[in-house]
Formats: C-alpha cells, sequence, structure tokens
C-alpha cells in the first residue's frame, strides 16, 4: 500500500493504493482520500477527480457545516439537553458543580478554562446518563420479559454506535445521547433492549422495537441527522 497527496484545482487530495478492484473517494472532516488499485494510471485517477469533483465539494461543505453545528461549551453558548436548547451560564465558584433549569445550563467553577468545562460538563452528562439509561434499560427489559438476559449497562463514548448490545446481555450508550429529544433516546433503548429477545435486525426484532416504541420509525434516523450536533467542536 502507499499514499501520496495531490493538489486538484480547489482541493488536495490525497491517493491510497490498495489491492483493490475500483476507485472510490472519501471525504472525512475535510479530507479527500481516493483509494484506488495499485497499478491503475495517474491520468485515470485525475479524471475520475474531475468527475467526481461536484459530489465531493458538496460533502465537503456539508461537512464543514457539522463542524460549526458542532457543540461549543462556553459563556452563552446554546447546549441541548433531553433535545431542548439550553443556554450556558459559567460562574465562578470554588466548588465544582453542573445545574439546569428549563432555560439555562449553570456551570459553576474557579477554574473557568475550556478544558476544565467541558470536563465538567461531560462528567455531568455522564452522571444523567447512568441514572436515566439505566434505569429506562431495566424498566423495557421487564417489559419484553428479558430482565434475565440483561447483564449490565455501560458507557463509552464511541464514534460509530450511540448503542450497542453484546452476546453476554451487556448493554453499552454513548452518554452524549443524552443531549438527544427524549422521544430518540426511549428509541434507543428500545432498540438495544430488544437486542435482548434478537440479536439480528429480523422482522421479528422490529415487531419487538415497536411493541416498545410505536413511531421507532421517525426515530430511528435522527442520529443520521442531527448525531453532529452532540460532539464538542474540534478546536482550529
Amino acid at each position: 500500500m502507499s499514499s501520496t497527496d495531490t493538489l486538484s484545482p480547489t482541493f488536495t487530495y490525497k491517493i491510497t493504493r490498495t489491492k483493490r478492484k475500483t476507485l472510490v473517494i472519501y471525504v472525512n472532516e475535510g479530507n479527500v482520500e481516493v483509494r484506488s488499485p495499485l497499478k491503475t494510471p495517474q491520468k485515470l485517477i485525475d479524471a475520475f477527480i474531475q468527475e467526481k469533483s461536484p459530489w465531493i465539494l458538496k460533502n465537503m461543505d456539508i461537512q464543514r457545516q457539522k463542524q460549526e453545528e458542532k457543540l461549543e461549551i462556553a459563556q452563552g453558548k446554546e447546549v441541548l439537553f433531553f433535545g431542548l436548547p439550553r443556554i450556558i451560564e459559567v460562574i465562578r465558584s470554588t466548588r465544582n458543580k453542573v445545574e439546569v433549569n428549563e432555560h439555562k445550563l449553570f456551570i459553576y467553577s474557579k477554574d473557568q478554562s475550556q478544558t476544565k468545562l467541558e470536563r465538567l460538563f461531560q462528567r455531568w452528562l455522564q452522571e444523567q446518563a447512568r441514572e436515566y439509561l439505566t434505569t429506562q434499560s431495566i424498566k423495557v427489559a421487564r417489559q419484553l420479559n428479558a430482565e434475565h438476559k440483561l447483564k449490565e449497562v455501560v458507557f463509552r463514548k464511541t464514534k460509530t454506535k450511540w448503542g450497542h448490545c453484546c452476546q453476554d446481555g451487556t448493554i453499552q450508550y454513548n452518554w452524549l445521547v443524552m443531549m438527544a429529544p427524549k422521544e430518540v433516546i426511549d428509541y434507543l433503548v428500545a432498540h438495544e433492549t430488544s437486542h435482548l429477545r434478537h440479536m439480528n435486525h429480523s422482522t421479528k426484532f422490529w415487531e419487538t422495537v415497536e411493541s416498545v416504541c410505536p413511531n421507532y420509525k421517525i426515530h430511528r434516523s435522527w442520529f443520521a441527522e442531527h448525531g453532529h450536533r452532540l460532539w464538542l467542536k474540534q478546536a482550529s
């Protein structure tokens, strides 16, 4: 495998040559990569890039917009909790804590650095996740007569999955999900807990999900469209 950086008229892209049979383009966080068969001539790659340039530029714009919409923990910024917007108010205090009401999220801290505020917020959000998601998972498992299959509920900030049910009955959630709307969170719980009955995505599995969350079809696409808003904005 080899890789090189190439400059087009509008963007730089990396060419990675591997033992594959076709050309494919990946756009991720503003970076463009072309994966190519080992012996594909450069002129064919250039032509492929030129043909796909409108698609590449469109996706780069979408990803730039999503990056701007990501979360920023700072005075006056907006943060979601159960899908409802709260304005962040940072208060200097010798005691570190986070509180929330209908309109605001208060972060109390003597150290008001970005790193400290982010750490306090995320620690608080993990606490909310442990309380709500654990309770809901047990509740739904009982509803499905599958409580005996639920081993434990754990939390991890994963990049690719919002939830996962293991073969041993361990359910894992990304605690950032607590910023999503309540009905979306409850769908995720219904989805993962239904795997205690069916470790697949068969018709019976979706029927089980529907028995707990009748409007699941409305909620399951939320993460693909809005999930980026639950991640912290990268420093520029």
